[in-house]
């Protein structure tokens, strides 16, 4: 394979691995963020009686 070839391979890998992180990390924080509602929406819940 040519040095164009590898570099071009090797920028690929890279976007491929960034997008991935910033997809797993928006869908943590999305997660965080759900869960953090229904514990608040829980504990709401809980003080009304």
């Amino acid at each position: 394979m040519s040095g164009l070839a590898w570099t071009m391979l090797v920028l690929a890998a890279m976007i491929g691995a960034f997008l991935f992180a910033t997809i797993g990390a928006v869908a943590l924080v999305l997660l965080l963020a759900n869960v953090s509602g229904r514990l608040a929406r829980h504990d709401d819940n809980r003080r009304d009686p």
